[in-house]
């Protein structure tokens, strides 16, 4: 071997004469490559008046003497240029913009360590601790990423180019999205979760009127007005939406209460309108909260014949439970000797009109700390224990109403009965037909009030009794 590997600097040989040009050459190839600057890179004509030791970088298009030496290094030289390739990742200072540029193989790079705004523009891509790509042209492997404020504010921009484009940010777990927020497709902001498959929108604000829906269910939409519920026990199915008459119906009672108490009413009145039909069930059908957003709940059936709308329960036939309902139109009664046909509790407000009572086991109303008034015309036609059985601070009231009773129904306890500080007010009202067992029970600082109408006011085959403060007017 005769030069060294690396920069070939040339090795003196056993015997050789006339050592020290050898030596020399080589100490000359340390001169200019130690520690190595250059005047240049971007001269590609020797200058006129060249000084003896500049070097240059010799830049594209070179001419002159420089002519086909493209990035080597010239050295000025006893008056000639000698010119050294460089080698993969040399490093050599640019003396006129003292700047660091390395050998790539090919071409001379700028290494900047002091960088300026402008040398971070249009970037092909940055990646942080992993690597970016065609599509994702900042790409960020961390912990958690901090944008924080310059003195105040601070906002996250992404934007879209057109309404039809998507600007959002997705969540994602082993690289499938989960969840997604933003503007998709429109200009309405939308909330939206996946379960890796498809896609649900939870939330999503108009982008025009800011008015929130929620088309995956699971909060109470806000009823803008009154709203009618459909129940058809023949055409309807509890899988419809129930907003249409016949085969938009819902089949049961129940599943449109449950409807109803998923809302918000926004204080408007909400109906169910029961097709005439047999709406047999064989449990309560249980209104178990009032109206969010207030309002009341109308089950109305048939007001011109109640018998063509029949809620018949093998159990109680209609439990409400601190709601505000009115019922009308409907024919009601129940199999079940221990139950009633309508029940009123936790401050139940219950309003009657166009009911017909069919058989009522323990009562065909019973009150528990509620209330209820008989608005409209009542028809009785079957045996109850109790025709209203009110306890516990429940209310009763019927002013200038007509309760009709048909075959002679029989109530065995009374027809009203009044205990633990109940009240029940009879104004004004018509019976017609009669009926057998006691009129009136009123026990425990209870009282029924007829405003003097006497003792045989009220339908029955006996008078009745009071007992522990209970009163009867």
């Amino acid at each position: 071997m005769t030069n060294s590997p690396i920069l070939s600097m040339p090795y003196i040989a056993p015997s050789q004469a006339q050592k020290h040009v050898t030596h020399n050459e080589a100490l000359r190839l340390l001169d200019v490559l130690v520690e190595l600057s250059v005047d240049s890179r971007t001269t590609a004509t020797p200058p006129t008046t060249p000084v003896e030791g500049q070097r240059f970088i010799v830049a594209a298009g070179a001419t002159g003497d420089w002519s086909g030496h493209e990035n080597q290094i010239a050295l000025r030289e006893n008056g000639a240029w000698v010119f050294i390739p460089p080698q993969i990742g040399w490093i050599a200072m640019i003396t006129s913009v003292m700047e660091l540029a390395t050998y790539d193989g090919s071409d001379w790079i700028p290494v900047k360590p002091n960088l300026t705004a402008s040398d971070l523009n249009n970037l092909a891509g940055i990646g942080i601790n992993t690597t970016s790509d065609a599509t994702n042209k900042l790409a960020v492997s961390s912990d958690a990423t901090l944008l924080t404020h310059a003195g105040s504010s601070h906002q996250v921009k992404v934007n879209k180019n057109s309404a039809g484009d998507t600007a959002s940010l997705l969540f994602q777990s082993a690289w499938t999205g989960h969840a997604e927020m933003g503007l998709s497709g429109d200009t309405n902001f939308a909330l939206k979760v996946s379960d890796g498959s498809a896609w649900f929108t939870a939330l999503q604000t108009d982008g025009t009127t800011g008015r929130v829906s929620f088309p995956s269910g699971g909060v109470r939409p806000v009823q803008a007005g009154p709203t009618t519920w459909y129940v058809d026990p023949s055409n309807g199915n509890d899988g419809n939406s129930g907003l249409f008459s016949g085969t938009g119906a819902f089949a049961t009672l129940q599943r449109a209460v449950d409807e109803v108490l998923s809302i918000d009413a926004g204080g408007h009145a909400i109906t169910i309108q029961l097709a005439d039909g047999s709406h047999a069930v064989t449990t309560p059908v249980v209104i178990d909260q009032p109206l969010v957003g207030g309002g009341e709940i109308l089950i109305t059936g048939n007001t011109a014949n109640p018998t063509l709308v029949a809620l018949n329960s093998t159990a109680g036939a209609l439990d409400v439970i601190g709601a505000v309902v009115a019922i009308s139109g409907i024919e009601i009664s129940t199999s079940a000797p221990a139950e009633a046909c309508i029940t009123g509790a936790e401050n139940a407000q219950i309003t009657l009109s166009d009911i017909q009572f069919g058989t009522g086991g323990t009562a065909h109303i019973s009150l528990q700390n509620a209330e209820c008034a008989i608005v409209g015309d009542i028809e009785i036609t079957s045996d109850a224990d109790r025709h209203i059985a009110l306890d516990h601070k429940s209310v009763f009231r019927m002013d200038g109403q007509t309760i009709t009773l048909t075959g002679t129904p029989d109530f065995a306890t009374a027809f009203v009965e009044a205990t633990n500080g109940s009240s029940a007010s009879f104004d004004g009202n018509s019976f017609v037909g009669s009926a057998t067992g006691p009129r009136y029970e009123a026990a425990v600082l209870s009282s029924i009030n007829t405003y003097g109408a006497g003792t045989s006011h009220l339908p029955g085959g006996s008078a009745g009794s009071t007992s522990d403060g209970g009163v009867y007017l």
